[in-house]
C-alpha cells in the first residue's frame, strides 16, 4: 500500500497540503471541490443558467448559420411558451434517452454477471499478478489509451478494472481508476486501432470538403498520428500517474466487514477470488491488499470462459468480416457498420458469456435466477448515477433545443476566421477553441458536427488537407474531457472511487485529472508540430498542405 510523503505525514484522510507546490494546488482545488454542489443540484444550477442564457439571446435575435444548412437558426429561449412545452412534453425522454445512462447501465448488466460470478476476481489472481508491479501504470494507462474502440463504454468498463489490477500488485485501487480515465479520456482521439469514432469523424469531414477541391478523405486519414499518439501518450500519462497522482492519495480506511449480499449463497461467497473480488466494488471500504490465488475449480472456470469467449468472439468477427455478413454496413462497409454500432451490447455480451460460463463450474452460477440477481446486485450501486442523469439529460437536450451551442461554436469559428491568423498558429488556435467548447459540450461527433463545416473550408482554403485539420480538432475535443463538469463519466467515477474510500471527494478528483491536462495538451500539440514541420503524412496520402 502506498504510503504518504513526508510532506503529508499524519494526514492520512486528509488532502495533501504544506509546503509543496502540489499540495498547496491540492489543497486549493479540494477546497474548491468540496464546494461544487451535488451533479444533481449542478446540473439544476447550469440548466437555470441556460435559460436565462438563451432567453436573453432570443430577446437580442441571435441566430446561427451553420455553413450547409437551409437558413439560419435563431436561438431558442427555453423560458418562452415554446421551451416551457417542449420541456414537459420531453421531460421523461429527456431521461431515459441520456445517452451514457443506456451505456452504463447496459454494459454493467454484463459486467456485474461476470463480476460476482467471480469471473473478473480470477482474471486478476491468475493474469493480471503476473505484470510486474512497476510496469503496472504503463500496461493500464497503454490499453486504456485504446479504449476508443469500445466507444464511451471504455469510460465505465476500464476504471473498475485498472483498480483491481493495481490491487492485485498492492498498489493503490483508486490510482489505477484515475490513471485509466484520464488516459482514456485525453487520449481518446488516438489510439493503434480503427474505431467508431474515426468513422464518425472522417464521414463528416468528407461531407464539408468544398467542391471541386480534390482530396481523398477516409477513415485512416488521421492513421499515422493517431497511432503515434496512442504509443507515445501513455509513457506520460503513466508517469504522471506515477510521480504525481499516486503518492498523493491519502491511504485507504480499514476495511469493514463485507455485507452479505441478499440471496447470495453461503458457499458462492466463500469462493476467495469471488469474494475478495467484490470488496473492490460492493463493500463500502474495500481492501488495497493483493488478491486471494486462484482455486482449481476458478482456474477450471476460467479455461472453459476463455473458450466460451473465444468462441463468442469469433461469431461476432465472422458476421463482420464475412462477406454478406449480418454485422457489415452497406456495400460491405466495416467501419461505418453494425459491428461498432453495436459495440456495447457486444461488450455487454462478452462479460455476460465469461460471466455464466466460469460460474457454473467454479459453482458461483448454480442455477438460471442467479444471473438475473447479479444483474439487479449490479445496478443497485447505479441509483446515484440514475438520479443524476435525471438533471443532466434535461440540460444536454435543452442545449441542443436551445441552438446556443450552435450559436457558441458558430460565432467562435467567425473569430477565428477573422483574427487571420494562418500557419501553424492558426491550427494551435484551433485546438484550444476546440478544447474550450469540448468543456461544454461533451460529445466528439456531436462538436465537430457544428465546427467541421466552418472550420474545414476556412482551412482548405488557406491550403491544409482536410485530414490535418480533422487532426487539430482530435486533439483539442480529447484533452479538456477529464476536466469537463458536463463529463457525466466523471460523476460515475467519483462513486466508484468511494467504494474504496467513503471520503474521497469530488473536489480531490478533480484536482487529480486536472494533474494530466496541461502535460498531455503540450505532448499532443507537440506530435502535431513533430508531423507537421517535418512533413511527415498524418496518414495515407494526408500530406500537411494540398
Amino acid at each position: 500500500m502506498p504510503t504518504a510523503q513526508p510532506d503529508q505525514q499524519a494526514t492520512g484522510r486528509e488532502e495533501p497540503s504544506g509546503g509543496t507546490r502540489l499540495g498547496r494546488f491540492f489543497a486549493v482545488v479540494d477546497r474548491i471541490g468540496r464546494r461544487i454542489p451535488h451533479p444533481f443540484l449542478l446540473f439544476l444550477y447550469l440548466l437555470i443558467a441556460l435559460a436565462v442564457a438563451s432567453a436573453i439571446l432570443a430577446a437580442c435575435h441571435a441566430t446561427a448559420q451553420v455553413p450547409g444548412t437551409a437558413k439560419a437558426e435563431p436561438v431558442r429561449s427555453i423560458l418562452s411558451v415554446a421551451g416551457i412545452q417542449n420541456l414537459l412534453d420531453t421531460l421523461v425522454p429527456n431521461f431515459i434517452g441520456f445517452p451514457p445512462l443506456g451505456v452504463v447501465l447496459a454494459v454493467l448488466l454484463g459486467v456485474g454477471v461476470a463480476e460476482r460470478a467471480g469471473f473478473l476476481g480470477t482474471v486478476v489472481a491468475v493474469v493480471l499478478t503476473k505484470v510486474p508491479r512497476g510496469l503496472m501504470p504503463y500496461a493500464v494507462t497503454f490499453i486504456a489509451a485504446q479504449g476508443h474502440v469500445m466507444g464511451d463504454a471504455s469510460m465505465v468498463i476500464l476504471p473498475p478494472l485498472a483498480a483491481l489490477a493495481f490491487r492485485a500488485v498492492g498498489r493503490h485501487p483508486i490510482a489505477g481508476m484515475i490513471g485509466s480515465f484520464a488516459s482514456t479520456s485525453v487520449g481518446y482521439a488516438s489510439g493503434v486501432l480503427i474505431g467508431a469514432l474515426d468513422a464518425n469523424l472522417s464521414t463528416i469531414t468528407a461531407s464539408v470538403v468544398p467542391h471541386g477541391v480534390p482530396v481523398d478523405t477516409s477513415v485512416v486519414m488521421n492513421y499515422f498520428f493517431q497511432a503515434a499518439a496512442g504509443l507515445v501518450l501513455p509513457l506520460l500519462t503513466g508517469f504522471i500517474l506515477v510521480r504525481w497522482v499516486e503518492p498523493t492519495l491519502p491511504e485507504l480506511p480499514p476495511r469493514a466487514p463485507e455485507p452479505e449480499r441478499g440471496g447470495a449463497r453461503a458457499d458462492t461467497a466463500a469462493q476467495p477470488a469471488a469474494s475478495d473480488e467484490s470488496a473492490a466494488s460492493a463493500g463500502p471500504a474495500a481492501s488495497a491488499g493483493p488478491v486471494a490465488s486462484a482455486t482449481p475449480e476458478q482456474r477450471r472456470g476460467l479455461l472453459v470462459a476463455t473458450l466460451a469467449l473465444a468462441a463468442f468472439l469469433a461469431a461476432a468477427f465472422c458476421c463482420w468480416l464475412v462477406p454478406g455478413g449480418p454485422l457489415q454496413g452497406p456495400g460491405g462497409a466495416l467501419v461505418k457498420s453494425p459491428f461498432f454500432g453495436g459495440i456495447v451490447p457486444l461488450v455487454m455480451l462478452s462479460f455476460l458469456v465469461c460471466g455464466i460460463a466460469y460460474g457454473i463450474p467454479a459453482g458461483t452460477v448454480r442455477r438460471p435466477a442467479d444471473v438475473p440477481r447479479m444483474m439487479g446486485e449490479a445496478l443497485q450501486s447505479m441509483l446515484g448515477y440514475i438520479v443524476i442523469a435525471f438533471t443532466a439529460g434535461q440540460f444536454i437536450a435543452l442545449f441542443d433545443w436551445s441552438h446556443l451551442g450552435d450559436y457558441l461554436a458558430v460565432r467562435g469559428a467567425d473569430g477565428l476566421r477573422a483574427a487571420h491568423v494562418t500557419g501553424f498558429w492558426a491550427l494551435l488556435l484551433m485546438m484550444a477553441f476546440s478544447g474550450l467548447l469540448s468543456l461544454v459540450i461533451f460529445s466528439g461527433a456531436s462538436l465537430w458536427t457544428v465546427l467541421a463545416p466552418v472550420l474545414v473550408p476556412i482551412f482548405v482554403g488557406l491550403g491544409f488537407h482536410p485530414g490535418v485539420v480533422q487532426a487539430a480538432y482530435r486533439v483539442g475535443d480529447s484533452v479538456t474531457h477529464p476536466v469537463s463538469p458536463l463529463n457525466p463519466y466523471v460523476y460515475m467515477l467519483e462513486l466508484s472511487a468511494r467504494r474504496y474510500d467513503p471520503g474521497f471527494t469530488l473536489g480531490a478528483l478533480f484536482a487529480r485529472l486536472s494533474l494530466f491536462v496541461v502535460p498531455v495538451a503540450v505532448l499532443w500539440a507537440g506530435i502535431f508540430a513533430l508531423f507537421y514541420f517535418a512533413g511527415i503524412p498524418f496518414g495515407p496520402g494526408v500530406p500537411t498542405r494540398l
